[in-house]
């Protein structure tokens, strides 16, 4: 382990020069400089930043100077006279292994557990369940969630908006990485790079993904959030309904199981063809009167044409979805069936 000391006291300097003696590392003599440099210094996997400080000092020091920094290794405090160690920021998966080390050399006794985190650890099987998420892999989801019951890190990635209720808290068992919905391409391909890794990451994500072989430690979650506006158009056959808006969703990249409701108007509701779309996504019908649909001001869309015809299918859409984030206008065949598409408003809560 490589450990980067703090202390002003000469009973802190006595204690850690007693454990540089059995490990390597070196003092830090000015905080702010060694904050303000340490993303251009080549870190190894076993460091830590040690503190030999009072806790009001060493808690003082990191949140208005380590922690600003964004420093990703642990912090750890001794007691100037090396009686007792704890971990103030956990970083990596070893920290409490560095923490015992530490203690070993010193005769301290720890005041951190490996099981801390479970106090304090966010509970991803509960956002999965208040979102009616559909998980890929059940068996990946219950390992992930037992992981950070355990005090675990995941990074997670998403195209949707994701809020943490204690983000100070929340960040040691979630770092977020958003990517806008125009980022589709970004988005594949980091999906693309964490099938291949040996970490666990979680894709929250209407967006359709890739199949990857052998995807190791990577879980795609779907949450139920697109609003499908139906508007029929023809006599088409059912069957052909159901392929036309399945080709369509393919075709912007969206994930079928995504798909919470179709929403048409009342008249069209027992259509087979409705009722053939919503049993092949596994999904609600709503429906509205006709008058109240015409009388939606849907978003200007400068390739359609208002005056020739009502825009029925995006009416239904933004009404079912609270007037949330347009993903389809107008798509599929003019003889069967028309739809668009919405993301509903409001974000994921990832926290309680």
């Amino acid at each position: 382990m490589y450990l980067y000391c703090y202390g002003r006291s000469d009973k802190a300097r006595t204690t850690g020069n007693t454990l540089l003696s059995k490990a390597e590392g070196e003092w830090i003599t000015d905080t702010e400089s060694f904050a303000a440099g340490i993303r251009e210094v080549s870190l190894r996997a076993d460091s830590a930043i040690v503190l030999f400080l009072p806790p009001e000092a060493a808690v003082k020091l990191f949140v208005e100077r380590f922690y600003p920094s964004d420093i990703k290794f642990p912090v750890i405090r001794v007691s100037s006279d090396g009686s007792y160690a704890e971990i103030i920021k956990a970083g990596g998966y070893n920290s409490y292994e560095i923490m015992v080390r530490i203690c070993s050399v010193l005769g301290c006794k720890p005041l951190s557990n490996k099981d801390d985190g479970a106090d304090y650890a966010a509970d991803l099987q509960k956002t999965i369940t208040a979102y009616n998420m559909i998980s890929d892999n059940e068996e990946l989801a219950a390992e992930i969630s037992s992981y950070i019951r355990e005090g675990g890190c995941v990074t997670v990635y998403s195209d949707l908006s994701l809020h943490m209720s204690e983000p100070v808290l929340d960040s040691m068992s979630f770092i977020p990485f958003a990517f806008r919905l125009s980022q589709r391409d970004e988005l594949i391909r980091a999906y693309q790079s964490c099938c291949e890794a040996d970490e666990y990451s979680v894709f929250v994500t209407c967006s359709l993904l890739p199949e990857v072989a052998g995807r190791g430690k990577c879980l795609k979650l779907i949450p139920k959030k697109v609003v499908l506006g139906l508007e029929l158009t023809g006599r088409a056959a059912p069957e052909y309904a159901v392929e036309t808006v399945e080709k369509s969703l393919i075709s912007h990249g969206i994930d079928r199981k995504s798909v919470v409701t179709v929403a048409v108007s009342d008249m069209t509701r027992e259509s087979d063809s409705v009722m053939e779309i919503s049993k092949a996504l596994g999904c609600t019908v709503t429906s509205y009167d006709s008058r109240l649909l015409k009388a939606v001001k849907v978003p200007f869309d400068p390739s359609f044409n208002l005056t020739k015809a009502a825009d029925t299918c995006t009416a239904a859409a933004c009404m079912a979805s609270e007037n949330g984030r347009i993903v389809i206008r107008r798509s599929g065949d003019r003889n069967s069936v028309m739809l668009s598409a919405c993301i509903r408003r409001g974000g994921i809560m990832l926290t309680e």
